[in-house]
């Protein structure tokens, strides 16, 4: 299972559904899923279960474009987690831009960004072709809408930067207001961005080396365990997420892991969590999306 890049992501398009008055069994058709059960699991599903709700989503609302705007540009700091915090501590915006990229794996966003150096120019290529082709409208607009937040946090806000789009037409227009204040050229072969080398050289004004190389150690510990196998946390979540209003016991729970309780609950201790810890916070997560709805 690859699980979503942007478990925020998922839970603006939640938001956006409700106030189209779309119903949430409409919104998850054909994904297993259920509105408590996707809460429960912070909104952490599988990536091709979030194609699917994406494709829903669109279906209802119509427009990929306008749907996309909307969900990037709820995105906040905060959404970014610990990749966010080490473009933050970058030194000047050619470090922010070197972590970006080299931790993109970490970013909410589905595009695959490659850089490209042409002379005073630097270049970001966004690749989109892994995409589904039902989908790529909405997460390009989407992951662009965010762009004006991620080059504010990379200290890029005022720098003269190009952007280029393959949308023309009144879909062009609608993200060349999106996207202000940069330029925005629509109708272009590909997805990408253009910083002159100057503009690199900018200090930011948040740069803090002790906490660059904190982020810097947390990134690549995360980056190696998204690489390597789902731990016992992960996996006992999503048990519990698939039926929230009748989590296994505890006992009942190991013997579909195929080991003891012992084992079990040893094996959470190590991984700095326990089996009471994970059914309370999923719980909890119900409870407060719940009140807030």
């Amino acid at each position: 299972m690859v699980a979503t890049k942007s478990p925020a992501g998922i839970r603006y398009a939640f938001a956006l559904a409700r106030e189209a008055g779309v119903p949430c069994q409409r919104l998850l058709a054909g994904t297993g899923w259920s509105e408590n059960g996707v809460v429960a699991a912070g909104y952490r599903i599988d990536q091709n279960d979030e194609f699917v709700m994406t494709a829903n989503l669109i279906r209802e609302l119509g427009d990929p474009v306008v749907a996309g705007i909307s969900v990037g540009g709820g995105f906040t700091v905060g959404d970014l987690g610990i990749w966010g915090y080490a473009l933050l501590s970058s030194a000047d915006a050619g470090e922010a831009l070197t972590v970006a990229l080299a931790y993109a794996t970490l970013s909410p966003t589905v595009f695959n960004p490659q850089s490209v150096a042409m002379g005073d120019v630097a270049t970001v290529v966004l690749r989109y072709e892994h995409l589904p082709v039902d989908v790529r409208e909405y997460y390009a607009a989407r992951d662009l809408s965010a762009l004006p937040l991620l080059l504010r946090m990379s200290g890029l806000a005022k720098a003269p930067l190009s952007v280029e789009v393959p949308f023309d037409g009144q879909q062009g227009e609608l993200l060349r207001t999106a996207l202000q204040p940069f330029d925005v050229e629509t109708g272009a072969a590909q997805y990408r961005f253009r910083i002159p080398a100057e503009a690199l050289t900018l200090r930011l004004p948040t740069a803090d080396p002790v906490t660059r190389a904190a982020c810097a150690r947390e990134c690549e510990r995360l980056v190696h365990t998204l690489e390597s196998a789902p731990t016992l946390t992960a996996t006992v979540r999503s048990r519990f997420a698939q039926t929230p209003e009748d989590m296994p016991s505890i006992e009942e729970l190991a013997a579909e892991l195929h080991m003891s309780t012992r084992t079990l609950r040893r094996q959470l201790d190590y991984e700095h969590t326990s089996y009471r810890e994970l059914r309370n916070d999923v719980a909890h997560r119900i409870a407060v999306d719940c009140s807030a709805s």
